[in-house]
């Protein structure tokens, strides 16, 4: 090869390598354009599905949380409503074993352990109030009978025959049982306090008052509607007197034959009627108030009504429509007309 040969394939081999570097410089450019301008694209939708993503995830295991925490709610309702009724099962058996009325009084007041802080009983005595005993009161003492008439709250609870809640003041307690509740260190005077009626066939025979921060009325009324119904099975001899439909009273005589039958069917009726008070307080004011007690609470008294004649009807002899009179006396006072004329009256 001659040297013009080699400067021509020096000039050709330049040539070709300026050219290759123009072609890739313009290929660069293309491709960075291209970049740039799908780039901001690109990226917004990196980051929608990134968030996306991040968005179900957090939502799964929010939901997973929430179904965890929900479960576990509802087996400490379990748990706790299993030990209630335990509870209430074994404050029966302490109440219904008792012997006199101080044991009876006694076990009643030690019952409202853990359903509020403080816990006393007065007694009823011709329109006097005497208290039998306390719990985690101090030595303070209270030794005079007080006055029904003193004790506006009070006299209120016997009256109305259902919980009443009060401030414990002299104007609400009377001054004797006031100074006796909040002592002069006491750190809240005037605070709230509940009193509760413990009803029998006979009328109120005590009041329970309760205090504290947190106090589970519902326990405590379950409470007062059980000690009612044993200390009247024990007080009870043969005859019992019962509201009748109409005004006035009538005398139903608990047969001599399976007496134990009736207070079952005496006791299954208060605490059902309780039930009611308790948890259809608003249908019980209402049903009141409109005198249309059955027609407020059909659902409950017509299933109640069934519970009863399965339990109690279903075999022939002497029984005494216990859930009526409870019915009339209880949620009525002892007016059977506040039942309403949709009521189809009693079972027997």
């Amino acid at each position: 090869m001659n040297e013009a040969t080699s400067e021509l394939l020096a000039d050709a081999n330049d040539i070709v390598r300026e050219q290759l570097a123009l072609a890739w410089r313009e290929h660069v450019d293309h491709v960075r354009n291209v970049l740039e301008a799908q780039w901001p694209e690109r990226m917004e939708r990196v980051i929608e599905e990134t968030i996306a993503g991040l968005a179900a995830r957090v939502e799964q295991e929010y939901e997973d949380t929430l179904a965890a925490r929900l479960q576990q709610t509802v087996r400490s309702g379990e748990i706790a409503r299993r030990e209630l009724i335990q509870q209430l099962n074994q404050v029966t058996r302490r109440l219904c074993s008792f012997e006199d009325e101080r044991q009876w009084s006694n076990t009643l007041v030690d019952s409202t352990r853990g359903f509020c802080g403080r816990a006393a009983l007065f007694l009823i005595n011709d329109r006097r109030l005497s208290l039998e005993t306390t719990r985690n009161f101090d030595d303070a003492s209270l030794t005079d009978d007080v006055s029904l008439e003193a004790a506006p709250a009070f006299a209120s609870a016997v009256e109305t025959r259902d919980t009443l809640v009060a401030l414990r003041c002299s104007g609400e307690l009377s001054s004797e049982i006031a100074a006796y509740v909040d002592s002069e260190d006491s750190d809240e005077r005037n605070g709230k306090c509940y009193l509760l009626p413990v009803i029998t066939r006979e009328g109120v025979r005590a009041v329970l008052y309760a205090d504290s921060e947190d106090v589970d009325v519902n326990a405590l009324e379950l409470l007062t509607a059980i000690a009612g119904a044993v200390y009247e099975r024990h007080s009870s001899a043969g005859a019992m007197a019962f509201p009748a439909p109409s005004d006035g009273l009538v005398s139903i005589t608990t047969p001599p034959h399976r007496p134990e039958f009736h207070l079952r069917a005496l006791n299954w009726a208060r605490v059902r009627v309780a039930e009611m008070k308790l948890h259809q307080s608003e249908k019980v004011r209402n049903g009141r108030i409109e005198r249309k007690l059955y027609t407020s609470l059909k659902k409950e008294i017509d299933s109640a009504r069934k519970d009863f004649r399965g339990e109690f009807l279903k075999t022939p002899g002497s029984m005494v429509d216990y859930l009526h009179v409870e019915l009339v006396r209880t949620l009525a006072y002892d007016d059977a007309q506040v039942l309403g004329h949709d009521y189809p009256g009693p079972l027997v």
